[in-house]
Parts: structure tokens; C-alpha cells; sequence
């Protein structure tokens, strides 16, 4: 008799920076991870408008299609190591899902071309249906801010023995904090219940678009010097005798003057009048006021481009110019930024671990406990004025 296949889940994450493909595997209560190839970010033919667009997406979909062939062998060496380890999940596995989802790259590419961000979708969705075939669950969707924030501290706390710990995520165009808050109030539409365990439990999850350490420098900083204004320049340090930390983080303006529990939210929308949130509805660009219980969140786990972040970065970047500093133009000013988003929030050093997960295995814990079926009211896609895209 034939071994049965462990059950196995596609899941892309479509980011900023790129599309990476993971298959999980469940192998009796672990679930394993295969890591495949990197392509570019799925949000890429949406940027720019013209005659050859859909050519553009359609060679995009063919391409993200294509790395479940990849897959299915070792990547190219890349100083003597695959790229990624080969996985026939045609033949190892009983696929049960097969997922893309896009995250704040994408959200804002359908600001700008939601028609286009549709055709994309709807020819992701048939193409990868095509490839898995009939009795495979497919979902194709740019993922709420909730969403993403839900499921990197699902990642996270697959790692911890209880629930009482805050996320924060930093990604390259957003940031999310998320935590278990049985106190707040399910008025505030970031909050939803979710099902761990069989039991619900109230979290609160927020997505600031725009506060991503890429997008940081565009969105924070007043007036806009590209890449970054001077006194957060590489190395300047060492060329300015005088020059202090606080002269590059005077210059990145995270909440509103006046107030220091308004953070900035650049590129959301106001999508109502309430407290918490403050802007014209219809308008790009609002705040967003973390709820009272936030403070009371005793352990913080860093996630994402945090896990990049030295402690020497800022005396390599900032003071000398080190050869170690990635991306040299925004090397200065992103640890500086980093550390002032964490001030603002107010979590302090001692409260925070890192750890460097994917929100991908969250998606699939959620998927596999079915952790949304509590949630009663429909998703809030604050990057877009006129509501979530359908399709």
C-alpha cells in the first residue's frame, strides 16, 4: 500500500521588494517549509501605464506560475549553495491550497491602477487554478493590512508558549504592530476576534503604509531631500565634527506637531470619523492613535528588516563610512529611523527579542485552524477610498 502524502500548502508572498514562493508541508503537527525562487515584485507592470501594460502582466504571471516548475528542483549555486532546495510537491504532495497574496507593494499599485491591479488577479487566479488543478482551494488577493499584521504574530507566537506579546513588523513600504487586546474596543475596526485554539480572542492589528524603512525618507521627512536630507547622509558623521544623532532624527516626523500619539499614516485613507483615527474621509494621508492597552503589552517581538538591524550601524554609517552598509545612500538614516518608530511607540529595548519569521506560516496556521470564521464584520482595505477591490 501506497504511503499517504502529507497535506501541503502553496503560498506566495508578494511583497515590496518581490514574490517569493513557499510550499508548507504538514508532517504530523510541524509544519515544514520549502523556500523557493525570488522573482520581482508582483506590483512592477502596474507602475507604469502604457500600450504594452498587459503584455507586462502577462509575462508577470507566467513568471510567478513558472517557479512551481522550480521549484521542483535545486536552485542555481550561488557561492557553492543552491538558491533554494529543490521540492516535488507534484509527487510528495496532497496539495490542499494554493494562495498569492500581496502586500503593501501592491496596495499601493491599485491606487494608482486598480483596473489594471483586476486584469492581474483575475489572470493570476485562472493560471494558477490551471497549474494545481480542480480540488485545490485558490485565493489570489492583496491582503488587508489586518491581515498581515494577524499573521506574522501567528508566525511569531507558533514560537511562544502564550499570547501575551506585541509584533512589530517592518517591511519596505509598511509597518505593522499587532497584539492581543481583549481591552479595546470592537468599535475600533482594527480590532477583530480570531480563532486560536478553538477559543476567540480579540486582536488588534494595524498596517501604517508609508512607514516601511524604504519609504520612510519619501514620507517623513520635510522637505523631501532624495534620498535623504543632509544631516542623515552616509558617513556624515565624520565629515560633521559636530553632528549628533538627534540632527537626522529632528528631521523624520512621525506624529503630528503637537500631539505625539498621532502617527503618521502617509499613503491610507481616512476611511471614517472616529477616535483613533483622524483625517477627511477620501483623502490620502491620516493618522492612526494606538489604543490605550498598547502600553500595557509587557514582552515585543521585532520582526522583518528589524532582524537586519546592528547595533553598530549607526557608528559604521553614521560616523565612518563602512564597507558593511547596505544600501549606503538610506544607511545613516534607516537605523536612526528604526530606533525613533520604536520611541515613538513607546517600547523600549529591554522589552524586545528579535525573530525572523515569515508571515507566510501564519497564513497557513490561520488556513489550517480556520482562525478567521469569528470575524464578523468584512475587511477594511484602508488603501483604497472606495473600498476593497472585487473580484
Amino acid at each position: 500500500m501506497a504511503t499517504p502524502k502529507n497535506m501541503c500548502h502553496i503560498i506566495y508572498d508578494a511583497g515590496s521588494s518581490g514574490t517569493r514562493l513557499f510550499i508548507y508541508e504538514q508532517s504530523g503537527t510541524r509544519l515544514i517549509a520549502h523556500s523557493g525562487p525570488k522573482i520581482e515584485a508582483l506590483a512592477t507592470p502596474l507602475y507604469v501605464n502604457n500600450p504594452s501594460q498587459m503584455t507586462s502582466i502577462d509575462n508577470t504571471v507566467n513568471d510567478v506560475i513558472s517557479t512551481l516548475d522550480l521549484i521542483r528542483r535545486d536552485g542555481a549555486l550561488d557561492n557553492g549553495y543552491p538558491k533554494w532546495i529543490g521540492f516535488d510537491w507534484v509527487n510528495q504532495c496532497n496539495m490542499v491550497s494554493a494562495k498569492i497574496y500581496a502586500t503593501a507593494g501592491m496596495r499601493i499599485a491599485q491606487q494608482t491602477n486598480p483596473e489594471a491591479s483586476l486584469a492581474m488577479w483575475r489572470a493570476l487566479k485562472s493560471t494558477l487554478a490551471e497549474k494545481v488543478g480542480p480540488k485545490v482551494l485558490i485565493e489570489t488577493k492583496t491582503i488587508t493590512g489586518f491581515e498581515e499584521g494577524l499573521y506574522a504574530w501567528l508566525s511569531v507566537r507558533d514560537t511562544h508558549s502564550t499570547s501575551d506579546f506585541g509584533i512589530v513588523e517592518m517591511g519596505g513600504v509598511s509597518s505593522q504592530v499587532t497584539f492581543a487586546c481583549p481591552e479595546c474596543s470592537p468599535a475600533n475596526d482594527a480590532v477583530k476576534k480570531v480563532r486560536l485554539n478553538g477559543k476567540s480572542l480579540q486582536i488588534y492589528s494595524y498596517s501604517y503604509l508609508g512607514l516601511g524603512q524604504d519609504a520612510a525618507p519619501k514620507t517623513l521627512t520635510f522637505p523631501v531631500i532624495y534620498p535623504v536630507p543632509k544631516t542623515c547622509a552616509y558617513g556624515i558623521g565624520g565629515r560633521q565634527k559636530d553632528w549628533r544623532v538627534a540632527d537626522c532624527a529632528d528631521y523624520i516626523l512621525l506624529t503630528i506637531q503637537g500631539n505625539s500619539s498621532e502617527i503618521k499614516d502617509p499613503y491610507n485613507y481616512s476611511l471614517a470619523e472616529q477616535k483613533g483615527r483622524k483625517g477627511t474621509k477620501g483623502t490620502k494621508g491620516t493618522t492612526n492613535t494606538l489604543p490605550t492597552p498598547q502600553k500595557s503589552i509587557p514582552k515585543w517581538t521585532l520582526t522583518g528588516a528589524f532582524n537586519y538591524k546592528k547595533e553598530t550601524d549607526i557608528k559604521e554609517c553614521c560616523f565612518n563610512e563602512g564597507h558593511g552598509c547596505y544600501h549606503t545612500q538610506t544607511s545613516c538614516f534607516v537605523p536612526i529611523y528604526l530606533d525613533k518608530y520604536l520611541q515613538t511607540l513607546d517600547i523600549s529595548p529591554a522589552q524586545t527579542t528579535k525573530n525572523d519569521v515569515s508571515w507566510t506560516r501564519g497564513a497557513v496556521l490561520c488556513e489550517i485552524e480556520n482562525c478567521l470564521a469569528d470575524m464578523a464584520t468584512p475587511p477594511v482595505c484602508r488603501w483604497m477610498a472606495s473600498g476593497c477591490l472585487s473580484h
